[in-house]
Formats: C-alpha cells, sequence, structure tokens
C-alpha cells in the first residue's frame, strides 16, 4: 500500500485521488470550498466514474511516498516551494500540461525528485466535492533518465490496480513533448476560435491550421533533440475527434476570465524555438493573440463553427 499526496486537487486530481483511495492512502489538497464540501459529504465523481469516495484531507504528519502534481503550470513554482514547506523533499510526479514543469521539480529539489506524467483522462469540475469524468484514457509515467526504476513500477502497479491504465515510457520527455504538441493546436486554435474540439476538423481552413501548428512543433521538438514523427499530425486528429463534444481547457480558462496555460505550452514552444535559433510564428502568434484576449473577448458566446466550403 502506497500514500500518495494529490497536489492541486481540481478536477483531474480529484479523479486520481478518488480511484487511488480505493487501495492506498490518499491525501487530497486544494481549494477550501473543494476540501470542506469533501469532508462534510465525501467526493462524489459521476460520469465514467461514480461514485461517492473518501480520500483524507488532514495530514496525520506521517510520512508519503509519492506527491501527484495537478496544478495549472504556471503555478509549478508556488507549488512545489510550498510543498518542501510542508513535506520536505519529496519525489513528485507531474501530471501537468505544459513543457517545463519536471525541469522547474528537479531545478528546485534534484533530478532524483521529479518524475514525468502524462494523461488524457478527462475531467470537469462541477461544483465543490463533485467532478465529472468526461474521458478515459491512458496515463503514461516515465524516469527522465529513462530507467525502469523500482519506484515507477511500483507507482504504474498501484494505480493499474485502481483502475488508471497506465503505461511506463523510456522516453517519458517524447511522450511529454507529444502531448505538448497536440494541446498546442487543439487548445490554441479553438481558443481563438471559440469553438469546440471537434468544430476545427469540419472547417477545412482549421483543420489545415491544426496540421501547421502541429509540423512547427514537430520541427521545434527535432532542434531540442527530441524526434517525433509526423504521425502527430494524425494523432492529433484522432484526439480532436474522439473530444469533440470537448470545450478544451485553455478555452475554459479564457471564457471564464482565468489566466490560461497557453505560456507554457504554445509560449514555451515558441521560446525554444528562438533558442535554437529558428522560427515558430503560428506558435508565437497564438500565444499573443490568446494573451490580447484576456479581459477583452471573455464575455463574447461560445460560436458553432461553420463547415468550409
Amino acid at each position: 500500500m502506497m500514500r500518495f499526496i494529490i497536489f492541486g486537487a481540481g478536477a483531474l486530481g480529484s479523479l486520481f485521488g478518488a480511484l487511488l483511495s480505493t487501495r492506498h492512502h490518499v491525501l487530497l489538497i486544494g481549494r477550501k470550498r473543494h476540501i470542506k464540501a469533501i469532508e462534510k459529504n465525501g467526493l462524489k465523481i459521476e460520469g465514467k466514474t461514480k461514485g461517492i469516495f473518501y480520500p483524507e484531507t488532514k495530514w496525520d504528519g506521517k510520512k508519503y511516498d509519492l506527491v501527484i502534481l495537478t496544478t495549472k503550470s504556471y503555478d509549478t513554482k508556488k507549488a512545489v516551494k510550498q510543498i518542501m514547506k510542508k513535506f520536505g523533499r519529496i519525489p513528485i510526479l507531474s501530471l501537468q500540461n505544459g513543457l517545463r514543469n519536471e525541469e522547474i521539480i528537479a531545478e528546485m529539489l534534484g533530478k532524483k525528485y521529479a518524475i514525468g506524467g502524462i494523461t488524457s483522462h478527462g475531467a470537469t469540475f462541477l461544483q465543490p466535492g463533485i467532478i465529472f469524468h468526461a474521458g478515459e484514457g491512458d496515463t503514461i509515467i516515465g524516469e527522465l533518465n529513462g530507467k525502469i526504476t523500482k519506484r515507477i513500477k511500483e507507482i504504474a502497479e498501484a494505480f493499474n490496480e485502481c483502475g488508471i491504465k497506465t503505461i511506463i515510457s523510456k522516453e517519458i520527455k517524447k511522450e511529454i513533448w507529444k502531448k505538448a504538441i497536440i494541446n498546442s493546436a487543439i487548445n490554441g486554435l479553438t481558443s481563438i476560435l471559440k469553438c469546440k474540439n471537434g468544430d476545427i476538423l469540419k472547417n477545412r481552413y482549421a483543420k489545415e491550421l491544426l496540421k501547421k501548428i502541429c509540423i512547427e512543433g514537430i520541427e521545434v521538438a527535432r532542434a531540442e533533440g527530441i524526434e517525433i514523427g509526423e504521425e502527430i499530425v494524425k494523432k492529433t486528429v484522432e484526439v480532436a475527434e474522439k473530444t469533440s463534444d470537448n470545450i478544451s481547457s485553455m478555452l475554459q480558462d479564457l471564457l471564464k476570465g482565468k489566466k490560461t496555460e497557453v505560456d507554457e505550452i504554445n509560449g514555451e514552444i515558441a521560446r525554444i524555438a528562438k533558442k535554437h535559433g529558428i522560427n515558430a510564428p503560428l506558435n508565437e502568434f497564438i500565444t499573443y493573440i490568446i494573451k490580447a484576449m484576456c479581459g477583452i473577448w471573455v464575455d463574447l458566446p461560445l460560436i458553432q463553427s461553420r463547415r468550409g466550403p
């Protein structure tokens, strides 16, 4: 039995915490209203997973094996500082969006404390104490040095036995880049066009832009020493199809007037491109336009994309 801390228990973190709590000790750390609602009524999950779960919400002073970090990527530094202050040095598995989370953890705690991960589970925060599990998917985790360690096996085993289908990768950095490229295209475009994920496939111009954003990401990844083939274009289209009715997390943030993760996704791709002396004009444009949109267009209604000619 393992002891997990879910730090930043919003929609995704609460989902993982609920599932893991069926067989392991889980401490949820999140917003006060959410935690208080869980303490009063339990953590209710609707959708693909249904039930009421009872993870721990108060630290008993005992040591934990792993922190699963699910905060927004722009809060990674702040979160690691809080984790260090309260729990000391402890391994952290990032399941966040963006490209630099693991690097930040490694810089602040040391390389051996950073573990990479991605997940395609979809979850939505309905209200304090209630989460909607929108879609199931694979979770991929791995050591940054590519080794198959005892701890990575134990984490994967714990996840799998709780219904979180998990794969260990020797190339987790590549997997993180793949997800970032997919997010850069789908999240970026849906946020600008204010449409659902599937709508960008119904318009030939939007679909062509999606492909071009992916190709740009492939070139930047290659400059960084990460070889990703053009099959990522097909994968991105598949993800948009499978999540056709979803409103991307970036668009949700934009519509709510919240800070987006565009700097950590499209902005980071553009930054890395400049570092290598190459251009990433599409990612740079998406970064600038979404940051310009914040506070300007967030009150506009979600519009439906029309099928192109």
